[in-house]
């Protein structure tokens, strides 16, 4: 995807999103990397991993398509510093996202709840 802040691709059964530290995600970014996923997919729900480790900013149309209807059972959101923690809390506060969303601070955690039961959030 050309001129797309992050990346998405799929990895086994899950989605996998990331994101460079010092990126900036604008909608049409959250929008592109929203139809690359349902691509993916082949418009079937699955988990997806989000790593946004020392990600500088996500704008609110960003955050509004996000939360949006997607193909997505839920989604664990990695970050490592207080920042990516306080961006995940105020998306999923502010936002509500229509899939179970949590934060981590490891990728194999984040990794074991996304494998896990789809009806436990």
């Amino acid at each position: 995807m050309k001129d797309v802040t992050g990346t998405i691709e799929l990895s086994g059964e899950m989605l996998h999103l990331k994101w460079a530290p010092g990126d900036v995600v604008t909608e049409s970014d959250a929008v592109a990397l929203m139809e690359r996923a349902r691509a993916l997919s082949g418009g079937r729900p699955l988990p997806l991993l989000v790593e946004m480790t020392g990600l500088a900013w996500i704008d609110q149309g960003a955050f509004l398509a996000f939360a949006g209807c997607w193909p997505l059972t839920r989604a664990a959101v990695v970050g490592t510093s207080p920042v990516d923690q306080t961006l995940a809390g105020f998306y999923t506060g502010r936002h509500r996202p229509m899939h179970p969303t949590r934060f981590f601070t490891s990728l194999d955690e984040a990794v074991a709840w996304l494998m896990a039961d789809p009806a436990v959030p």
